[in-house]
């Protein structure tokens, strides 16, 4: 007999996702965990961002399912049970794996997280599972605070938003130049790409890893939301070879449409390691960035720039169908905890603008707390606003604003909507 203990039954992936999602719980980001953690065979890595990422859309729903059947709450199990009855509950309800597998599955996770002690209880729980369905409100897939701000301020619009937010979110990119060539690449490799916009595409779902697909070795395009290709067009006009700083660049999508606008783009950000990248992708694109590593809320840089753009770090609101995880991660506080960061960083920037030059302020979220009324404060002319909440079609939301520094003395301003006087 073979003294070697047995190999777990279960897949890779799935192993794989138990342990990301108990790393969420801890606090890590699911996209640092899922690049630590996840499988190199592509079809066991696509398993386990597609069972993490659906869960932490779709938690309260498969959590209120998990409560009924197991007749206890989800506190009271231990996390790793927790991890493998969402998942097992997750692939029945959404996915198309048989239900004898689905429970198989969760079972023998069950077992390689190292509690196989409740491997009865699992399969139990799971096979007693469809009896029991969600409430509406735990179907939104969002927490009460947020829905009910929402819900407040959109109305019935909140609630197409935050279904929409439990679906996977789709992945765009935008032409460095040769819209017609990038789409016809594409075409060449039978992938079908849907444009949106002058230089921007839709990918279809399942495309492949962005690496491998034509093009991307050779800098024709970059990945890019089309809400935050908006918010950099808010900077309007500008000649070759202008001179624009972006305060908080990583991960380097605005810089890059900026730049390949024919502006040489200073770009900063208070994480070096971040904007490492940034100029990796500027390398890889061959766009004029540079890069400075730079905290913003210590004070400005000692030169100024005829046009900066303040994509500001926030809560993230705006981003939860791509990072599901936010949703479970902030709290309501955290709104004036940003918006107080917000303000002394966009000061800061605001010294670094040249008199009667434009200043872009902008933010992933739909919170006046941290738009709008940031912006009011600093009390210059507002020529633009883009907002795009509720967001409908799957992109991200931001709120921008596209402000006017005053050439000598100025009276505050209010920002105006657009086609306003």
């Amino acid at each position: 007999m073979s003294s070697h203990p047995a190999r777990s039954k279960v897949n890779p992936g799935r192993v794989a996702a138990i342990q990301a999602l108990l790393a969420v719980e801890r606090g890590e980001h699911a996209e640092d965990a899922l690049a630590r953690l996840a499988p190199r065979d592509p079809a066991d890595r696509g398993l386990a961002w597609h069972l993490v990422f659906g869960i932490l859309r779709n938690r309260p729903a498969v959590d209120s399912i998990v409560q009924q059947a197991a007749k206890r709450t989800t506190k009271n199990l231990d996390p790793e049970v927790l991890a493998a009855l969402r998942m097992g509950v997750f692939e029945l309800r959404r996915s198309r794996v048989p239900p004898h597998a689905a429970v198989d599955q969760a079972v023998e996770a069950c077992r390689a997280a190292g509690v196989g002690h409740a491997a009865g209880f699992v399969n139990a729980v799971l096979r007693n599972q469809g009896n029991f369905d969600p409430d509406d409100e735990a179907r939104l897939g969002h927490p009460a605070w947020l829905v009910h701000r929402w819900r407040r301020r959109y109305g019935e619009g909140a609630d197409v938003w935050m279904q929409a937010n439990n679906e996977p979110a789709p992945i765009y990119i935008v032409a460095k130049e040769d819209p017609a060539g990038v789409s016809r690449m594409f075409q060449h490799r039978s992938i079908a790409i849907t444009p949106v916009g002058n230089d921007l595409f839709r990918l279809p779902e399942g495309a492949g890893a962005i690496e491998e697909l034509p093009g991307y070795a050779e800098g024709r395009w970059w990945v890019m939301d089309p809400a935050a290709a908006a918010v950099a067009d808010l900077v309007g006009e500008f000649a070759a070879g202008t001179e624009v700083l972006d305060v908080c660049a990583a991960p380097g999508g605005k810089s890059f449409r900026l730049a390949s606008r024919g502006a040489r783009v200073h770009a900063t950000d208070v994480d070096a390691a971040r904007l490492e990248r940034v100029q990796e992708g500027a390398e890889r694109l061959d766009l004029a960035v540079w890069g400075e590593a730079h905290d913003w809320t210590t004070g400005p840089l000692e030169r100024t720039f005829p046009i900066v753009l303040v994509d500001a770090p926030c809560t993230g609101l705006g981003t939860l169908r791509r990072h599901p995880d936010i949703r479970w991660r902030r709290k309501q506080e955290d709104i004036a905890a940003a918006a107080t960061k917000q303000w002394a960083i966009l000061q800061n920037a605001a010294r670094c603008v040249a008199p009667g030059g434009v200043l872009v302020y902008a933010v992933c979220s739909p919170e006046p707390e941290e738009g709008i009324d940031i912006a009011k404060k600093l009390g210059w002319r507002a020529e633009l606003i883009f907002d795009n909440a509720p967001a409908l079609d799957g992109e991200d939301v931001f709120w921008g604003v596209r402000l006017r520094a005053p050439v000598g003395q100025a009276e505050p301003a209010e920002p105006q909507e657009p086609g306003e006087p």
